[in-house]
C-alpha cells in the first residue's frame, strides 16, 4: 500500500508551514490563505487551517534504511528534540523488522521517521529533506476497533501486517499502514490517550474509490497516481 496523500488540520497553519518548509525543508507545492501542501517523497502532507483544532495526529516518514542515525542527528541539528523515553530515542520493531524515532511538531502531532530494514533503499548522500521516500503510516484512532478493522481491510482489499491485537493493527504493507488503534489503548511511545480529529487520507489504487466510516470524521480513499 502506497500513501499517496494525507490532509490534515491545525490551529497553528503558519507555525506548521515554517516547521515543514522552512525546518524540515519539505518543499512547498500549493498555499493558499487556508491550506498549504509540502511534498514528502512520493507522497503530499496538506495541512488546512481549522480554527478549533484541539486534537493531535501520528503519522510516519519512511526514510532510508541505512540513515536513521544521520536522519536523527539531522533533526537534532534543526532544534528539534527527539521523543526520548528511559534514555533511548530509538525504538526496534521486531515483528516488522524496523525501527523509528519520534518527535513533535507545533501542533503537538507524533511524528515519526521509520527505516523499514527489508526495503531495498538505502542512499548514499547525505541525508537531507530529498531523503524521504514516503509517508507511510497515518493513525486512525476507533471506537469500534473490530468494526473499523474489518471494514477497511474489505473495502481496499488489505490485511493486518505482521502482527496486531485486540486494539491495535497496522492494516497495509512495510510501503504504507493504516495504524488503527483503539480509543482505550495510548499512543507509543508517549502513552497519549487517541484523539479524534479530521483526516483525508488518498493511497495509489482504483480510482474514485472512497470510505467513510460511521461516527468519524475520516474520508479515506484511492486514486490511480501518473
Amino acid at each position: 500500500m502506497r500513501i499517496a496523500e494525507i490532509t490534515l488540520q491545525t490551529d497553528r497553519l503558519h507555525e506548521m508551514k515554517q516547521f515543514y518548509s522552512v525546518v524540515l525543508e519539505f518543499p512547498i507545492e500549493e498555499e493558499t490563505t487556508e491550506s498549504f501542501t509540502v511534498q514528502a517523497g512520493q507522497s503530499r502532507l496538506i495541512f488546512q487551517q481549522s480554527f478549533s483544532s484541539k486534537g493531535f495526529y501520528h503519522f510516519a516518514f519512511t526514510i532510508p534504511a541505512n540513515q536513521l542515525e544521520e536522519a536523527g542527528q539531522w533533526v537534532q541539528r534543526k532544534g528539534i528534540s527527539l521523543y526520548t523515553k528511559d534514555n533511548k530515542n530509538q525504538y526496534f520493531f521486531e515483528d516488522w523488522n524496523a525501527t523509528a524515532f519520534y518527535f513533535y511538531d507545533p501542533q503537538g502531532n507524533l511524528v515519526e521517521f521509520i527505516a523499514h530494514h527489508a526495503l531495498q533503499n538505502a542512499a548514499q548522500s547525505p541525508f537531507g529533506a530529498h531523503s524521504m521516500i514516503r509517508i507511510s503510516e497515518i493513525g486512525l484512532p476507533l471506537y469500534q476497533f473490530e468494526e473499523g478493522l474489518a471494514r477497511i481491510c474489505e473495502d481496499f482489499s488489505l490485511q493486518v501486517w505482521r502482527g496486531g491485537s485486540k486494539q491495535f493493527a497496522g492494516v497495509g504493507d512495510e510501503e504504507g499502514l493504516f495504524i488503527l488503534i483503539d480509543m482505550t489503548r495510548p499512543w507509543f511511545p508517549d502513552g497519549r490517550m487517541p484523539v479524534v480529529a479530521p483526516v483525508k487520507v488518498v493511497i495509489e489504487g482504483k480510482a474514485n474509490h472512497f470510505v467513510e466510516l460511521s461516527g468519524l470524521p475520516y474520508h479515506l480513499g484511492s486514486a490511480t497516481v501518473h
